[in-house]
């Protein structure tokens, strides 16, 4: 396999797993659950693909000036996120984050249904 050929399956795959957390940051805000600190960082990291400015990824992921100002210096400050010219961008260690983040999901959903399978069947 070509060195291009392995960045387009990384590609690919990091497509998909970003897809998925998307799909669960719907489901979660469909429940009206509260937030954990960890999926506010993976809600900012997937929507800085492209570069955003940070009114809009305050709009986007529904925090208030504080919570936002706190996780960008935080994500900025960890090189998980760089700011060019007043606009942020998930860096390649951001990417390694979601790629971790969305790994951990998904082990901790098949768990969550394999208690579920143990429980007794009702008659």
């Amino acid at each position: 396999m070509t060195s291009g050929m392995l960045g387009t399956a990384k590609l690919n795959s990091q497509q998909l797993q970003f897809a998925l957390l998307k799909r669960n940051k719907e489901w979660n805000n469909n429940r009206g659950s509260r937030r954990a600190k960890l999926d506010i960082i993976a809600e900012i990291l997937l929507f800085c693909e492209q570069q955003k400015t940070k009114t809009s990824i305050m709009y986007n992921t529904n925090l208030n000036h504080a919570q936002l100002k706190r996780h960008m210096e935080t994500l900025t400050s960890h090189g998980l996120l760089e700011k060019n010219v007043n606009k942020y961008l998930t860096t390649e260690k951001g990417y390694r984050f979601l790629e971790l983040f969305a790994q951990l999901n998904d082990l901790l959903e098949k768990s969550a249904l394999n208690q579920l399978s143990d429980f007794p069947k009702q008659p």
